[in-house]
């Protein structure tokens, strides 16, 4: 009886162990079949709304691999392309029982991800049907009994890039990539959220240097993300740090970006370079909405500025001499759209020499603006007319005009020095005959002075 029972103890075992090789045998097969390919292919289409393929899957042990996976973005997806690839990833095998492929860590050598340009006339147009509005393809009855014994569900629990590539289009930020980045996403159980960090890499906007990526804190949604913490370090010396949400699916951004001694020369046109200087800090949000365009507005301010030969200033000598001169006080408004600049409400003055106030607006390559001038009345002195024609009011202890500031960004023209020029012409006319009479006067003088001849 005994021996009867070890039999059919080892006929049990053989048949579980049959069953349990015949299932991963299965398993297997389906991990490394084109279906399984279409079926990752899906899901990301149903998180991130990119359609793409995976090249053939390899298995080794619990570990899979592909060498590479390429995506085009839906029209309702933010994302023009991804390309990924030298992908690896580890199963939890015990997980598959239950008909779930748990993929503990994907790895991803280089991913390449690029934004496509917004479209705000038509926010809705073109959005595809969702993966579960397409209908059911009819299978075969052998493939409808297979996929009983094989996972239906896919969960990741962390990503790895070791290195990427995020390009995106001019009308988001003004353009720009972020290279040689790596980041770490870890899987929020229960939710849609990732939480993710990124750190390494340089940044690259528009004609500005690049800036190197200190470190990235941010959430990821599946139709939004929050930035926790974005620090980005120049290589002279300043930094920019960002926070804030951007909602691809409501087109909204609220982020809030704080400059912190950033060399000014970055953000002038060349043709100023060397004529002012300094260390700009800023505290300025970010802003877009359905019915918006994407704006920048906030407030900056100049520390350690210095002013030399403006254009403004070029022909006036109003400091009196050629070498630099230190600013007190240099703060304005900024608000910036698609085309325009703004500088309103500026504050700039260099104590007991000159002080300015007005608004500025840049129009492409065009500037115009408007500037109430304070110069000190002593070296009004130097200039003919001056005071009496042209700085003709007078309050907290400057003399004070209005100036225009016309013409291009790289050649800006000011009314003021015609107004000088005319002002002392003028005031040498009308007082010609009495530095003629005085002339003559002094030349007697000089004359009855002089000993008579004996």
């Amino acid at each position: 009886m005994y021996k009867k029972l070890s039999y059919l103890f080892i006929i049990a075992l053989v048949l579980i162990l049959g069953v349990f090789v015949a299932f991963i045998s299965i398993v297997n097969f389906y991990l490394s079949s084109q279906g399984f390919r279409d079926f990752l292919s899906e899901k990301i289409t149903r998180v991130i709304q990119v359609d793409g393929k995976f090249s053939p899957i390899h298995i080794q042990g619990n570990a899979l691999s592909a060498e590479k996976y390429l995506g085009y973005g839906e029209p309702s997806s933010p994302i023009k392309q991804i390309d990924a690839t030298s992908i690896e990833c580890q199963l939890l095998l015990r997980k598959i029982f239950s008909r779930l492929i748990y993929i503990k860590q994907l790895k991803v050598d280089h991913l390449r991800v690029d934004f496509k340009k917004q479209d705000f006339q038509h926010p809705n147009s073109s959005i595809s049907a969702s993966p579960s509005s397409n209908p059911v393809e009819k299978r075969p009855l052998k493939e409808s009994i297979l996929t009983q014994f094989i996972p239906t569900k896919v969960e990741l629990g962390q990503i790895t890039i070791k290195s990427s590539t995020v390009s995106w289009p001019q009308d988001i930020a003004g353009g720009g990539k972020l290279e040689n980045s790596s980041f770490e996403l870890n899987k929020s159980e229960g939710t849609d959220m990732w939480i993710g960090q990124g750190s390494g890499g340089n940044l690259y906007m528009g004609s500005y240097p690049p800036f190197k990526l200190k470190e990235l804190l941010f959430k990821l949604f599946s139709d939004h993300c929050y930035i926790q913490r974005l620090v980005l370090l120049h290589d002279l010396h300043g930094q920019v740090e960002i926070s804030g949400e951007w909602s691809w699916k409501n087109r909204e951004k609220n982020i809030e970006i704080n400059l912190t001694a950033l060399p000014l020369p970055l953000f002038i046109p060349p043709s100023w370079k060397g004529k002012i200087n300094g260390n700009i800090y800023g505290k300025t949000f970010l802003t877009q909405s359905k019915a918006s365009e994407t704006s920048l507005e906030g407030t900056i301010h100049l520390e350690n500025g210095v002013i030399g030969d403006l254009p403004l200033f070029a022909s006036l000598a109003l400091f009196g001499t050629k070498e630099s001169v230190p600013l007190d006080l240099a703060k304005a408004n900024l608000y910036v759209t698609k085309n325009k600049t703004q500088l309103n409400h500026i504050e700039l003055e260099a104590k007991g020499k000159i002080k300015l106030e007005g608004q500025i607006e840049i129009d492409g390559d065009q500037i115009r603006g408007e500037l109430l001038t304070g110069i000190n009345p002593e070296q009004l002195k130097l200039i003919p007319g001056a005071k009496q024609k042209v700085f003709v009011q007078e309050k907290e202890g400057y003399q004070w005009t209005t100036v225009n500031i016309t013409g291009s960004v790289e050649d800006p023209k000011e009314d003021l020095t015609p107004r000088i020029t005319a002002a002392a012409t003028s005031t040498l006319k009308e007082n010609a005959g009495q530095i003629l009479q005085s002339a003559l006067d002094f030349l007697k003088k000089i004359q009855n002075q002089k000993p008579s001849s004996q």
